[in-house]
């Protein structure tokens, strides 16, 4: 996992700590991977997206509950995997573990949670449509989308130092991230 004292060097971090630490404890402790041999899509990626996330998240000055959106998409998004490819329809599976998990417990079920980790591993025009059709007076829920699949994205040096893209990047902040999402997969590997 990410090192706390890497952490608390963010300027960002006294607004993030608390919903990071949150979340990463939920996940944790609650939440399980189908896919457990994976080298690639494992708790630790899902906990930097988790920060990318949230950084992004407090650039954009989102609400609390915007936040806990994007927390809850981060934790749950790989959790269905069927292998470490492409894995089409994995983001619809974590989704509906999501809301089963909700069912069964006291986490909140967020419906934009719920889409965006349906429709993340899915072209972003389908993603874009199904979202600003489903929630027509939520002005938010595109950016949301947006930012969960730039913090996905922004995960991607771990498949190697040209496996994104930065062109693809929808957000400005996530554009202004590459360098940080290096540095910060390098501090996890060499356990600082």
């Amino acid at each position: 996992m990410i090192a706390e004292e890497y952490l608390a060097q963010l300027p960002e971090w006294p607004q993030v700590c608390e919903p990071y630490q949150k979340w990463l404890q939920f996940m944790e402790e609650k939440v399980s991977f189908s896919l457990e041999g994976s080298p690639i899509h494992t708790k630790a990626h899902c906990s930097r997206v988790l920060l990318y996330a949230l950084l992004i998240g407090v650039h954009t000055q989102l609400s609390e509950q915007n936040m806990d959106a994007l927390g809850m998409a981060a934790i749950f998004h790989d959790t269905r995997r069927q292998d470490d490819w492409l894995d089409v329809g994995h983001g619809q599976r974590a989704a509906d573990y999501y809301k089963e998990f909700c069912a069964g417990s006291r986490l909140h079920y967020d419906e934009r949670a719920y889409f965006i980790m349906a429709y993340h591993d899915r072209d972003d025009m389908l993603g874009l449509r199904v979202l600003s059709e489903r929630f027509t007076d939520d002005p938010c829920v595109v950016l949301l989308y947006q930012i969960f699949k730039d913090a996905d994205a922004l995960d991607r040096f771990r498949l190697g130092p040209n496996a994104l893209d930065a062109k693809y990047l929808r957000t400005e902040q996530a554009k202004k991230m590459l360098d940080f999402a290096k540095v910060t997969l390098e501090t996890e590997t060499m356990g600082c």
